[in-house]
């Protein structure tokens, strides 16, 4: 698979760490709208809406968090079966310097040398791998489509293209697994990235 350098983009570090723009990039002109802070649970996370033949293990798992802690945080019981369209508050799971998956579904090209497709619904939210700052929220990556790139201060940028929306706007700070962007119709492409160079991106990310 060829990486996003090899299809002409000007170097990830650069667009990133130095703010220098290309071209071809639009930036996001405003952030998405966000809910007051009187409607949001205490604890830091996200919603999810519960679709059909979703269960509470399920859910957890897609989250990286305990069916203990979505049932607590939502004061739910196990006995009590979730509805199709009930609305979830999750917990964001404790913090990690690992790169998390930044969705769950097929790696289409887990052998790949650097970045790999990621193939999931459409709709499903795709996260922060890691805590960073949003480098780059572009529209059109020079055929990438819509990409988010994501400094993490410590040399490293977590790349994630190919997506259907953007729920984020450069210069905004990201706790791992908070929300950036939703998957489309192509399964998104994520790769890492030390500086200019691509890392074996499946390599860096916990065991399934």
């Amino acid at each position: 698979m060829r990486t996003i350098s090899e299809r002409g983009v000007v170097s990830l570090a650069c667009l990133a760490i130095a703010g220098c723009a290309a071209s071809s990039m639009t930036p996001m002109t405003a952030p998405p709208a966000v809910q007051s802070r009187a409607s949001l649970p205490s604890l830091a996370g996200s919603y999810h809406i519960v679709s059909r033949g979703e269960t509470v293990w399920r859910i957890a798992r897609s989250y990286g968090i305990s069916p203990e802690a979505l049932l607590s945080a939502n004061r739910l019981s196990h006995a009590i079966p979730l509805a199709v369209g009930q609305r979830l508050f999750i917990p964001l799971p404790q913090e990690s310097r690992q790169f998390l998956w930044p969705v769950r579904g097929r790696v289409k090209n887990a052998g790949a040398p650097y970045g790999i497709e990621i193939a999931a619904p459409p709709g499903t939210l795709v996260r922060a791998s890691r805590s960073g700052r949003v480098a780059v929220a572009a529209r059109d990556l020079s055929g990438w489509g819509k990409t988010v790139i994501v400094d993490h201060w410590d040399g490293s940028l977590s790349v994630y293209a190919r997506l259907e929306q953007l729920l984020v706007a450069p210069g905004s700070t990201l706790r791992q697994g908070v929300p950036l962007g939703s998957v489309g119709v192509q399964p998104i492409y994520f790769e890492v990235r030390y500086g200019s160079k691509p890392r074996h991106t499946v390599s860096l990310l916990p065991v399934e």
